[in-house]
């Protein structure tokens, strides 16, 4: 990952500015599909353990929700990292394409959605199909975006209200990004795109506390 970024942060440097949004549309792909999937996936490995290790972290919390609100910190700890470099990597290519902070702030929040997807996809009984539905969801979802957005750009058509807030929720990064190339894209601007975005992202976090109260083996 940091190589692949590098890389193209030193091509970017070699470019005319208006050129390198290419290159920034190439590292929004490449996160979006590959390094979030794979990154989100194996802090999942951790989350979606046995009902015998829950028995014992009931013992020592002594309550589901205390061990569900754990297990979000846990994975918003390991997370922590990643999202930090991202951050980074997003701020640095903001400035050489002369772009504003919506990139990195989208490219936080969809950290944290998908995070809190794959929380939700934690809930499933086996280990193993917690871990392979997380990586294929996580790596279609926003490919279909792309693929929709795509399809829309080539007939020459606009995306209706519902249809950009999905395509915001799935891909905010994707979707804000077709929208400063093609501003009659996307029908809704990019805070009311913001707002839906962090209440359906708290809303998977709440849902997983809730669910997850209620789909354990009680004691």
């Amino acid at each position: 990952m940091l190589l692949i970024d590098s890389l193209l942060y030193y091509f970017a440097l070699e470019m005319p500015v208006n050129e390198r949004v290419h290159l920034l549309n190439m590292l929004i792909f490449i996160n979006m599909l590959f390094f979030n999937p794979i990154y989100i996936t194996s802090g999942l490995a951790h989350i979606a353990r046995s009902y015998d290790m829950t028995v014992f972290e009931i013992s020592m919390l002594g309550g589901w929700r205390k061990i569900a609100i754990a297990k979000i910190f846990s994975m918003l700890v390991y997370m922590a990292p990643y999202m930090l470099f991202q951050v980074m990597v997003s701020s640095l290519f903001s400035r050489l394409c002369s772009l504003d902070y919506k990139l990195t702030l989208y490219t936080v929040l969809s950290i944290y959605f998908y995070t809190g997807l794959a929380l939700m996809l934690s809930l499933i009984k086996s280990k193993t199909t917690t871990l392979l539905s997380s990586t294929l969801i996580l790596f279609i979802a926003p490919l279909s975006v792309i693929i929709l957005i795509t399809n829309y750009l080539m007939f020459g058509a606009r995306l209706d209200n519902l249809t950009s807030l999905i395509s915001y929720i799935l891909n905010p990064l994707s979707t804000y990004w077709y929208s400063i190339e093609d501003p009659g894209l996307i029908s809704i601007n990019w805070t009311n795109g913001l707002f839906v975005y962090i209440a359906v992202t708290l809303g998977l976090y709440t849902s997983f506390i809730f669910f997850f109260e209620r789909a354990e083996i009680k004691i």
